[in-house]
């Protein structure tokens, strides 16, 4: 019904030069309530937001489930000027904002929500299609989302052309892996007299029509995909496979490899990542798995069962990113942790503001007391190496000591 009414608008709005539009909806966390309270539930909820959301509509307004937990309301006869309905559109969202703010009483239970939204006036081009408004009001809500939910956003050109860059990108990546045309990069980390001690594992994309890519051209494509279990894959065989060799035999040398939440919960990791070091002849000791806070946000009981399972074997683990996640300190005492890396926007600016300085110096006393390691990140000039040296063992990772260099060149060095 919503495509057939977008179909006999089109030509009305086109004759008549006005601007219709089309609001997409999604409830933000909408699957996690579900999962937690039961599908049940979550139908019940999903029918209180439908007539939530019927209530501030105008008459003529069309809501229509799209399924899941999106909706999509079609909005006609707003206004002739762009400005004016994109004006009268954010009063109609922040009406159904409002609406949904107030708790909703479901099975003897309150529960509060809120939702991201995007927005596509129509007509834009005399060829507009019902398909092609859909695309464009879920190109702006996905930029709502990446916003951080709870907002909403219109579509723009750019953010059209960026949707088809990602995915082009994403297709792209799915045969790079394959095909053989990610690289290992390594990174030094150095100790205060400037001795490698141990390096950081990083992807480059050797895209055979654009040159070598950055990671940040494409990781964050990847997250939003199942492909980033698929690139951790790959990477953890080749940082083994490096390992395996025997400048490594009786050297304390470590490689630290990034792994994702949703790799450390795939089914069978830590069998995965032993597998790997048996299949390649690589010590356990010689591989650093680094996790970010996030990770200890959710089931924090089966985190540690398979931190200490690995740890057990030798597998060193590494906070990255410390001081910038969500979680607890608490998870500190609790994980089988040897190592916390500062990041870079507290290394940065140490030396010459109060504030991060006296940030750097708690991480820096934190870590001691806990008998972690510290690995700063970021370190580009000598007087940001002093602060960090005069306050504590680091180790240190940054320009100023080295830049990731194809792993070939890195351990030539180290040799």
């Amino acid at each position: 019904m919503l495509l057939d009414r977008i179909e006999m608008m089109l030509p009305f709005a086109r004759r008549q030069k006005r601007q219709d539009a089309l609001l997409v909806l999604n409830i933000d966390r909408f699957k996690t309530l579900n999962d937690a309270r039961g599908h049940a539930t979550g139908d019940l909820l999903l029918q209180a937001v439908a007539l939530r959301i019927k209530e501030v509509l105008r008459e003529g307004d069309l809501l229509a489930r799209m399924g899941g937990d999106e909706f999509a309301i079609l909005v006609p006869e707003l206004a002739s000027r762009s400005d004016d309905a994109m004006l009268r559109m954010l009063h109609i969202a922040e009406h159904v904002h409002d609406s949904l703010h107030i708790p909703f009483a479901v099975d003897g239970e309150t529960i509060r929500l809120g939702a991201s939204m995007g927005i596509a006036l129509f007509p834009q081009n005399a060829d507009d299609s019902q398909i092609d408004i859909l695309r464009r009001a879920n190109t702006a809500l996905h930029q709502a989302k990446t916003q951080g939910g709870g907002r909403t956003a219109f579509f723009e050109s750019a953010m059209d052309e960026a949707a088809k860059q990602r995915f082009q990108v994403e297709r792209e990546l799915r045969t790079a892996i394959p095909n053989g045309e990610l690289r290992v990069f390594l990174q030094p980390q150095v100790d205060a007299q400037g001795n490698m001690v141990a390096a950081e594992a990083l992807v480059r994309w050797q895209h055979p029509q654009r040159g070598l890519l950055a990671p940040g051209v494409f990781i964050p494509i990847a997250e939003e995909s199942d492909l980033i279990v698929d690139l951790d894959d790959w990477m953890l065989a080749e940082v083994c496979r490096l390992l395996a060799r025997d400048m490594f035999a009786g050297r304390q040398f470590r490689i630290a490899v990034n792994v994702s939440p949703r790799q450390f919960r795939k089914a069978g990791f830590a069998e995965g990542v032993l597998a790997r070091l048996r299949n390649s002849g690589a010590e356990a000791s010689h591989l650093t798995l680094e996790v970010t806070e996030g990770l200890m946000l959710q089931d924090v009981n089966s985190v540690i069962a398979t931190m200490s399972g690995l740890s057990n074997s030798g597998i060193h683990f590494s906070v990255d990113d410390f001081g910038t996640g969500y979680s607890s300190l608490a998870y500190l005492k609790r994980l089988p942790l040897n190592e916390l890396k500062i990041d870079k926007t507290f290394v940065q600016d140490a030396p010459s503001d109060p504030d991060d300085a006296a940030l750097v110096e708690g991480m820096l006393s934190l870590a001691k007391h806990l008998h972690l390691s510290v690995v700063a990140e970021g370190v580009e000039t000598q007087a940001q190496a002093d602060f960090l040296n005069a306050h504590g063992t680091v180790i240190h990772q940054g320009y100023l000591f080295g830049k990731p260099e194809p792993a070939e060149t890195i351990l030539a060095k180290l040799k």
